[in-house]
């Protein structure tokens, strides 16, 4: 596809492949040097220092992250195609509803109420349900014009032929 045809509008690529990638860093960087900062957002009471099976987990979601980093980095500059876009965004969006939804029954594990929530489980509520809102509306292609919807069923149609 020619760089006149690209099908992806501005605000999504810039998010996708600068700004998402940063909030996946900052995960990076908690997970693997600063446990407590991630533990305190799914429980008011963590186990702290980590025990060496949370340590791996820690380290095992620093790995995704770093993978999905390098996906929306490097992939998603390399190719326009609005199907690997909506590949990738889909399975990182079902990431975050599993990390939402674990926020969730974190607090009901511990017998808590939502109005109960500290700062710092709001603060990873937020940006869960943000990123994963974002990547919804990109995937229900809210904010794509005509032209890039009719456009993107030409290329697919034409490619049939």
């Amino acid at each position: 596809m020619g760089t006149t045809e690209r099908p992806i509008p501005r605000f999504y690529r810039v998010f996708f492949t600068t700004l998402d990638p940063i909030v996946a860093l900052s995960g990076v960087v908690a997970n693997l040097f600063f446990p407590s900062l991630i533990l305190t957002s799914y429980s008011a009471t963590p186990t702290l220092p980590p025990s060496a099976e949370t340590t791996a987990l820690l380290h095992g979601s620093a790995g995704y992250l770093l993978s999905t980093m390098f996906l929306q980095i490097v992939l998603l500059r390399l190719c326009s195609d609005i199907t690997v876009w909506r590949c990738l965004q889909t399975s990182i969006l079902i990431q975050d509803v599993v990390l939402l939804a674990s926020a969730f029954m974190a607090v009901a594990d511990q017998g808590r109420g939502l109005s109960t929530l500290r700062g710092e489980e709001v603060g990873n509520l937020i940006v869960l349900i943000a990123v994963g809102g974002l990547r919804a509306a990109f995937l229900m292609r809210l904010g794509f014009s005509e032209d890039e919807c009719v456009g993107e069923y030409h290329n697919k149609t034409r490619k049939r032929l």
